[in-house]
């Protein structure tokens, strides 16, 4: 009887240990951000592509990375087109390391507009929520360990408790923000699949980047599906800390289709769906700084 009871205690200990280290952790990474962000000196000209993730992110970096600077090959995307809260938060690059790249400088960011510099210019991507639902259930999946089923993963996405939070509450923060703004442009993923090319010229003119039409068409061949799929591991930002964890993921680029949500969803899925973004229009939600992919 002691030795269950000295069992459960001793699993108890090692259960608070272990949450308490994962808030350190995650404690650590916020700090680190917030450090970075005050010593990182904006430009005017940044550009930031903003959107809530497995939104079409990567796809528009690599776009406006060979729209600006088509010979500049590199390892990683990130190399050239840096993570601006990841790299911050886990110490990958320093500020300083940021004053040294180019004009104009190219960030991705998950973050609202709140958390993000007052100078620089943003392309906002939006997708179906449906999309990015099994999008995001993927990469949690393949990338966090996740194992529950689908319907689990949307409970959790329903209520906005997943990493980056409400989708309803950061595409709303981002839209009225495209109203306030000049230097906000908010493009429809759909859209942009539809007409890549003059998407891509709303973005440039915004931005004040070429719109020379060769550029522009050499950029969105130049990032196809097919070309990226082929580079696949110069966009995966997780493979190195997988492998430290034994965690084998499938693909980080996704097959980019539009309606897959209505095609593999159940009614009552959609349903669901569709009555978060009903609640989430409008309500405030408290927004927290993330765990930085911890």
């Amino acid at each position: 009887m002691w030795r269950r009871t000295l069992g459960a205690a001793l699993g108890w200990g090692v259960a608070s240990i272990d949450r308490m280290e994962a808030t350190l952790g995650d404690v650590r990474r916020t700090a680190a951000f917030l450090r970075g962000h005050v010593l990182f000196r904006p430009r005017p000209d940044d550009l930031y592509v903003a959107t809530y993730p497995r939104s079409g992110t990567t796809w528009m970096q690599f776009m406006l990375h060979r729209l600006v600077r088509p010979e500049v090959e590199f390892r990683h995307i990130n190399d050239v087109c840096p993570w601006f809260e990841r790299s911050l938060a886990v110490g990958s690059v320093e500020p300083e390391q940021l004053e040294r790249l180019p004009s104009p400088r190219i960030f991705k960011t998950h973050l609202p507009r709140a958390w993000l510099p007052a100078q620089g210019r943003f392309v906002v991507v939006v997708r179906d929520p449906a999309d990015v639902a099994l999008s995001y259930h993927r990469l949690y999946r393949d990338y966090l360990g996740f194992d529950g089923s689908f319907d689990a993963f949307l409970a959790r996405f329903e209520r906005g408790a997943v990493q980056y939070g409400s989708y309803w509450t950061h595409v709303g923060q981002w839209q009225r923000a495209a109203e306030r703004e000049r230097g906000v442009v908010v493009l429809r993923y759909e859209q942009l699949r539809r007409d890549p090319a003059g998407e891509l010229r709303r973005v440039a003119e915004m931005a004040g980047l070429s719109t020379d039409p060769e550029r522009i068409a050499a950029a969105v061949e130049g990032a196809s599906l097919s070309r990226m799929k082929a580079l696949e591991a110069k966009f995966d930002h997780a493979t190195a800390l997988l492998r430290e964890r034994g965690v084998r993921a499938e693909q980080f680029i996704g097959q980019g289709r539009v309606g897959s949500g209505a095609q593999t969803l159940s009614d009552a899925q959609r349903a669901r769906i569709d009555a978060a973004g009903r609640r989430g229009i409008g309500r405030h939600v408290p927004w927290r700084l993330p765990a930085f992919l911890h």
